[in-house]
């Protein structure tokens, strides 16, 4: 039997006792696009209005959580020790829950909730009592100039998603490092900053000549089988390209650039067929920085891994 990359995690379902976790939907991360600073100050801003329940909601413990539920804490908690947001977004439940965009939340945690900012010039409109929150979104990742892996060849995610492209391709459920296979798998959605910000990027040139490009959070697959962000990675590590070879790091830059972050989520949900080929190599879905947060660096068994890649020693 073809041994598979990934170790089937029975206790992994989709289930909100299993995972705090939203799955955010197209209609509303697209909507309501922030950057990273965004993404934190609208967390911040949430969550205090939550504790301080301006509309003296009476029920769930005295939180109002049309501003932050509590369901989604432990992910949020668990998401900034990684060193990212999560972010709410909003619906309005009086007009067919139709995206509600508008809710303070560029700025920080101190900003009002009735329609003007404390320490702040950073213009809002306040959130109506009814306006209900709908779930989480994310920042993403890719610089918008990598290419990922469609189904007549590498396109970069910016034009993929402005063409509307659905035909992603990614590894195979039952794809090894010893035989990748591919499948013809479809893009559920993309997430893209709502607007440039400056962030860290790193750019990785392996000894085969290639290159990679994405934020410091990115999950990178590793010839142990492992998931590592991009910041754990230096020079003398290696990536995985999509053939399943090792491809060492030969050269590390760190810049701070003026960007929009870009990442890709498949309509599968098991590990293996989240990984997709971006500039060639393996990488983590959005999948991974939200649902998947547990499976960051969660090894594999080592029976999953051919023996060419398992480190001499172990």
């Amino acid at each position: 039997m073809k041994k598979t990359i990934f170790a089937v995690i029975s206790s992994l379902t989709m289930s909100s006792s299993a995972f705090a976790a939203w799955a955010p939907n197209e209609y509303r991360c697209t909507f309501d696009q922030l950057t990273a600073d965004q993404a934190e100050g609208r967390q911040r801003w949430a969550k205090r209005w939550q504790q301080q329940n301006p509309y003296n909601i009476t029920t769930w413990g005295g939180l109002d959580h049309n501003y932050w539920h509590s369901s989604y804490t432990l992910e949020a908690n668990q998401a900034v020790a990684l060193g990212y947001w999560l972010y709410p977004v909003y619906v309005d439940p009086d007009n067919m829950y139709t995206p509600w965009k508008g809710p303070g939340a560029y700025g920080t945690a101190t900003a009002s909730y009735t329609g003007s900012q404390i320490q702040t010039s950073v213009p809002y409109t306040f959130k109506p009592a009814n306006i209900q929150m709908d779930g989480v979104c994310e920042p993403g990742c890719y610089t918008p100039d990598q290419k990922i892996l469609l189904s007549d060849g590498a396109m970069g995610i910016r034009e993929a998603l402005e063409s509307g492209r659905t035909d992603l391709v990614t590894l195979s459920p039952e794809a090894s490092f010893s035989a990748v296979e591919l499948l013809d798998n479809k893009v559920e959605h993309y997430t893209l900053d709502r607007d440039a910000t400056k962030q860290e990027i790193l750019t990785f040139r392996t000894r085969s000549g290639g290159a990679l490009r994405v934020t410091t959070e990115h999950p990178l697959v590793t010839p142990d089988g492992t998931l590592k962000r991009a910041r754990e990675l230096g020079v003398g590590d290696s990536l995985v390209d999509r053939h399943g070879q090792a491809d060492e790091i030969v050269s590390l830059d760190t810049k701070w650039e003026y960007t929009r972050a870009y990442n890709v989520r498949p309509v599968t949900t098991d590990l293996t067929s989240n990984i997709i080929i971006a500039q060639g190599y393996l990488n983590g879905s959005q999948r991974f920085q939200s649902e998947y947060v547990d499976e960051m660096n969660r090894m594999i068994l080592r029976s999953n891994v051919p023996e060419v890649l398992v480190p001499a020693g172990e």
